[in-house]
C-alpha cells in the first residue's frame, strides 16, 4: 500500500557522500518534497507522466503500476501485472509501455496497458535477462528498450507483437553480472542517450533517416547514472541510485549535484518532469530506499520525491 505524503524536506548544509566512480560536481540542493512513499523493501523503479499530469510509477517489486495525482495528492494502484515492472514509456495513443521480467531469468516481457488500466501481453523476448528503461522511437511505431545484461538495446513494434536488436556492443554489457549495463534511454535532436551504469558511462548514438542507429559514442564519463530525463535547455537529470543523488549534468558537461539522502534521493532509480499545469517546473524522482545499498546501513521506504527546478522538461514528442 501507498502512502500519501507532503512533507517537505530542509535542505542540508553537508553535500552527500562521495560514490567509488562518481563525479556529482558542486553542491546546489533545490527544494524538495516527499510526495508519496511505500513501505521499506518495495521498489519504485521508474516513471512517465502523461499530458494529464499524472505520474505513473512502476513498482518493480509487487508487480504493478501506481498513479500519483499531483492535484489530490492520492497515490493508487492503476494496473497489476503478471510478473515484476521495471520501464515504462507513454505511447502516442496515452497507452503505457512497460518492460519487465524477473531479473536474472529470461524471458524478458514487453506488456501495453491502455488507458482503463487493462494490461495486454505484447512480447516475449525468449534470451532477455534483465529488462531495463524503455523510449519511443521517433518514427512513433517502435519502442526502444535496455536489456541491461547482453548488452542490447531492442527495437520493439508497436502495431504488432514483433521485435528486434537495434544496437549491440559489448561497451553496454556490465563488467559485474550483477550490476546493469544499459540501464535508461531517452531521446534528444535525434540522439539516442543511453546510461551504461556498471561502467559509469552515459552513452549516445545518432538515429539515421532509416530509424537505424549510428555508431556508439561517449557522452559522459564517470557517472553513476540509473535513468534520466531532459530538460528544455538540454541538461540531463540523472538518478544515480548507490551514490543516493540526482545529478544535473548542463550542456557544457558542468555538473551540479542537486538532491542527496536528506532530499529523498536514497536509491534514486528515474526521474521525469512533471505535466500538470503549475507543475512543468517539477521533477518527479523514484527511490527504493536503498533497498541494493542500505544508507548508513538502514532501509527506508521506497519514495516519489517531487524536485523544484528552474526549467521545465522537454517536451516527449
Amino acid at each position: 500500500m501507498s502512502r500519501t505524503s507532503q512533507q517537505k524536506i530542509q535542505r542540508p548544509s553537508e553535500p552527500p557522500e562521495p560514490f567509488p566512480g562518481h563525479d556529482g560536481g558542486r553542491w546546489a540542493p533545490v527544494p524538495s518534497q516527499v510526495v508519496a512513499s511505500w513501505p521499506a523493501g518495495s521498489f519504485a523503479e521508474n516513471l512517465a507522466v502523461d499530458a494529464d499530469g499524472f505520474v505513473f510509477v512502476t513498482l518493480h517489486s509487487h508487480d504493478r503500476v501506481e498513479r500519483y495525482d499531483p492535484r489530490s495528492g492520492a497515490t493508487a494502484m492503476f494496473a497489476r501485472l503478471p510478473g515484476p515492472a521495471t520501464g515504462i514509456a507513454l505511447g502516442a495513443d496515452g497507452a503505457l509501455w512497460i518492460t519487465g521480467g524477473a531479473v536474472g531469468k529470461p524471458p524478458g516481457y514487453i506488456w501495453r496497458i491502455d488507458r482503463s488500466g487493462r494490461v495486454e501481453p505484447w512480447v516475449e523476448i525468449p534470451d532477455a535477462v534483465f529488462m531495463n528503461g524503455c523510449t519511443p522511437h521517433p518514427d512513433g511505431k517502435t519502442l526502444l528498450a535496455c536489456e541491461s545484461i547482453t548488452g542490447r538495446i531492442l527495437r520493439i513494434r508497436l502495431d504488432r507483437p514483433e521485435w528486434q536488436a537495434w544496437i549491440t556492443d559489448d561497451r553496454l554489457r556490465p563488467a559485474n553480472p550483477q550490476m546493469p549495463g544499459a540501464n535508461g534511454i531517452k531521446l534528444r535532436d535525434r540522439r539516442a542517450w543511453i546510461s551504461v551504469t556498471d561502467s559509469n558511462l552515459v552513452m549516445r548514438a545518432t538515429i539515421r533517416e532509416d530509424g537505424a542507429a549510428g555508431p556508439l559514442e561517449v557522452a559522459a564519463e564517470n557517472l553513476r547514472a540509473d535513468d534520466f530525463a531532459f530538460g528544455t535547455s538540454g541538461a540531463l537529470y540523472i538518478a544515480t541510485h548507490p551514490a543516493q543523488t540526482v545529478v544535473r549534468l548542463a550542456p557544457d558537461g558542468s555538473r551540479t549535484t542537486i538532491a542527496g539522502p536528506a532530499e529523498g534521493a536514497v536509491g534514486s532509480t528515474s526521474c521525469a518532469f512533471g505535466r500538470a499545469p503549475g507543475d512543468e517546473k517539477a521533477l518527479y524522482v523514484t527511490t527504493n530506499g536503498g533497498l541494493w545499498m542500505p544508507y548508513q546501513g538502514q532501509v527506508q521506504d521506497a519514495k516519489l520525491v517531487r524536485l523544484e527546478l528552474d526549467e521545465t522538461g522537454q517536451p516527449l514528442r
